[in-house]
C-alpha cells in the first residue's frame, strides 16, 4: 500500500482533498450495494446451508439442491430474501471499511513511514494486514446490528419470525432480546472479518502489484480487468481461510446460544465448519473483484484515492 505517484511526481497522499473520506465513503459503498444486490442468492443459499441443523429432521445439502428447494417453496425470489438489509448492511460496511481504511493507512504511514524497498519487506504485509484488520473490526463492530438482521431475514421463511422491514426487524429485536440480540455473534464475526479483510487486502496489494510489473515489462498499462481478477484472487483465497467463524457467527445469530467451534466438531465433525463454503466463496471471490474494481473506478473518477500500490 505504498504511497503512489503522478506524472507531476506527487505523491496521492500530498494531493488528497479534504473531501477524500467522503469519496472513499462514496466509492465503497456504491462498490457495496451494486455486489450485494446482485450476488445474494449466493448468501441465502450459504445461510440456509449453514442453518440445517437448526431444523429437527433437516438434511444437510449440497449448494445446487439448496437453490432448488428455496425455488421450489419460495419462488425465485426466495433467493433474494432479506436483500434490503443485505444491501444497507453491504453498503454501509463497505463504505466505512474504506473510509476507515484510508484514516487508519494515513495514520500508520505518519507514524511508521516506509523504507524504499517496503512493498518487498514483511514488517509491510503486516502494516497492511494489520491496516485491513482494524478497520474491518470497527466497522463490522458498529454494523453489528445489521448483520444479525441481515441474516434473520435470510431465514425468515424457514425459522417461522417474520419482519416488515430492516427498521421492524432491528426494533423488534432490540425489544425481545436487548442489545445482546443485537450484537450477538460479534466474536465470531470479528473472528471471521479481522482476518479476512487483513488477507484480502494482503492479497490483492500483492497480487496487483505483480501484475503491474508484469504489464510495465510488456509494455502495457494495467485494465480494469486485471483489477477484477486481483480482486477475485484476494476474495476467494481469503474466504477460504476464514469460513469456520462464519459457520459459528450464523449459528449464534440464529439461535441466540453458546455454539462454539467445538461444540460444532463434535456434533458433525470437521467438515462441518466448512458448510457452505462454496456458495459462499462463489459470492465473495465475485463481490470482491466487483468491489475492488468498482471502488478504484469510482475513487479515481471522483478525485480519491485508489488503493492500488
Amino acid at each position: 500500500m505504498g504511497r503512489q505517484r503522478d506524472d507531476g511526481g506527487e505523491t496521492s497522499e500530498t494531493k488528497r482533498s479534504p473531501e477524500s473520506g467522503v469519496t472513499s465513503f462514496l466509492a465503497g459503498s456504491s462498490a457495496g450495494l451494486v455486489s450485494s444486490g446482485i450476488l445474494q442468492p449466493f448468501e441465502v443459499i450459504k445461510t440456509r446451508m449453514q442453518a440445517h441443523k437448526l431444523r429437527p429432521g433437516s438434511i444437510n445439502k449440497s449448494m445446487f439442491k439448496t437453490a432448488g428447494c428455496v425455488v421450489r417453496d419460495e419462488g425465485i425470489r426466495g433467493l433474494w430474501s432479506g436483500v434490503t438489509a443485505s444491501c444497507v448492511r453491504t453498503a454501509a460496511g463497505a463504505g466505512l471499511y474504506f473510509l476507515l481504511l484510508e484514516r487508519v493507512t494515513k495514520e500508520v504511514n505518519a507514524r511508521f513511514p516506509e523504507s524504499p524497498n517496503a512493498s518487498q519487506s514483511s514488517v509491510a504485509l503486516m502494516k497492511t494486514f494489520a491496516v485491513g484488520a482494524v478497520s474491518r473490526s470497527l466497522a463490522a463492530t458498529l454494523l453489528c446490528p445489521l448483520t444479525v438482521v441481515k441474516t434473520r431475514m435470510e431465514y425468515t421463511s424457514m425459522s417461522g419470525t417474520a419482519y416488515t422491514g430492516v427498521t421492524n426487524a432491528l426494533v423488534t429485536i432490540g425489544r425481545t432480546e436487548g442489545m445482546r440480540g443485537l450484537f450477538s455473534g460479534l466474536g465470531s464475526t470479528l473472528l471471521r472479518d479481522a482476518p479476512f479483510s487483513g488477507l484480502n487486502l494482503v492479497v490483492y496489494t500483492q497480487t496487483r502489484k505483480m501484475m503491474q510489473d508484469m504489464r510495465a515489462k510488456e509494455g502495457r498499462a494495467m485494465t480494469p480487468f486485471d483489477t477484477f481478477v486481483a480482486g477475485a484472487i484476494s476474495g476467494g483465497v481469503a474466504t477460504f481461510l476464514t469460513h469456520p467463524p462464519d459457520v459459528l457467527r450464523t449459528r449464534i445469530q440464529l439461535r441466540s446460544v453458546n455454539v462454539t467451534f467445538a461444540s460444532v466438531v463434535a456434533d458433525e465433525g470437521i467438515r462441518a465448519l466448512w458448510v457452505g463454503s462454496l456458495p459462499r466463496i462463489a459470492r465473495r471471490t465475485l463481490q470482491q473483484a466487483m468491489t475492488w474494481s468498482l471502488y478504484e473506478y469510482v475513487a479515481k473518477n471522483l478525485g480519491g484515492t485508489a488503493l492500488s500500490p
